[in-house]
């Protein structure tokens, strides 16, 4: 009885021995290829050079303006709109490796969110806590 124990103790310890060492393993594998991965992306970063500091971009936007709006809420909404664009034109001159002047945003239109308000919390919530 107690040689079966000990037999049992044995082939646990071994089994548990043998998992750990390929979970460490298995990480020293994907660190290795996180290095290549990320050694070539600085690489070609670098190569590339910083992006422009000045986005120039051409366009409009359509702004719904009541008359009874003060001056300075205009200019601020227009430099927000302004910044919008510049912006998103940036995103896409990046995703498509593009100078910023090859590309025209013309018109931005804000999708309406179609999801309960306890579902627009929580991802607010989540992208909070990211940052």
């Amino acid at each position: 009885m107690l040689e079966q124990l000990l037999m049992s103790i044995k082939v646990i310890v071994l089994g548990m021995g043998t998992v750990f060492v390929a979970l460490i393993a298995l990480i020293c594998v994907i660190e290795f290829m996180n290095k290549i991965l990320n050694a070539s992306q600085h690489k070609s970063k670098k190569e590339t050079g910083p992006a422009d500091k000045d986005i120039n971009q051409t366009g409009s936007a359509s702004m719904n303006i009541s008359p009874s709006t003060t001056s300075e809420s205009i200019n601020a909404e227009t430099d927000d709109e302004e910044e919008l664009i510049a912006v998103i034109t940036a995103a896409i001159a990046a995703s498509l490796n593009r100078s910023t002047h090859d590309i025209i945003v013309r018109s931005v239109k804000r999708i309406p969110y179609n999801s309960p308000v306890w579902n627009i919390t929580g991802r607010n919530q989540q992208i909070a806590g990211r940052l």
